[in-house]
């Protein structure tokens, strides 16, 4: 497996390290202020990170998304989520694996499926994301 060398804000780097636990970024492509940074692909995560954008306002502003040359107007509430969908990031059922692109959307599927109604939601990740590990992994596995 290659070794990336990737930016990624000091909160993520120090949440990885302080858990123990990987996270998975995706290179910021805002247009129109590159910024060399890859973001966590959370709703939280790519918030933050496009307020440092300029992004800001009421949540009911109309802002035009500029990812990956997208020009789709939306609420600035919503331009996280619809930077997951950018990304491919994705929720899957842990009994049955049906994939759906919103939490809200699976949150239905077990309310509707007697199988699934005690499963919980697995994040299914973008194809390209690059996996963030703490260093006593990348020690352990001579990464």
């Amino acid at each position: 497996m290659p070794v990336h060398i990737v930016n990624v804000d000091p909160e993520t780097l120090f949440r990885v390290e302080q858990s123990g636990q990987p996270a998975v970024v995706y290179e910021c492509k805002l247009q129109g202020g590159f910024c060399g940074m890859c973001v966590e692909g959370t709703t939280s995560a790519i918030s933050a990170h496009i307020r440092g954008h300029g992004v800001t306002g009421p949540d009911s502003a109309s802002k035009r998304c500029s990812w990956g040359g997208c020009s789709k107007m939306l609420k600035k509430g919503s331009m996280a989520r619809h930077i997951l969908a950018h990304l491919g990031v994705k929720v899957c059922c842990s009994v049955c694996g049906v994939v759906k692109c919103r939490h809200y959307i699976l949150r239905e599927h077990f309310r509707s499926s007697e199988l699934c109604q005690l499963a919980s939601a697995e994040i299914v990740h973008g194809p390209e994301g690059y996996l963030l590990v703490p260093a006593s992994w990348a020690v352990a596995h001579q990464v």
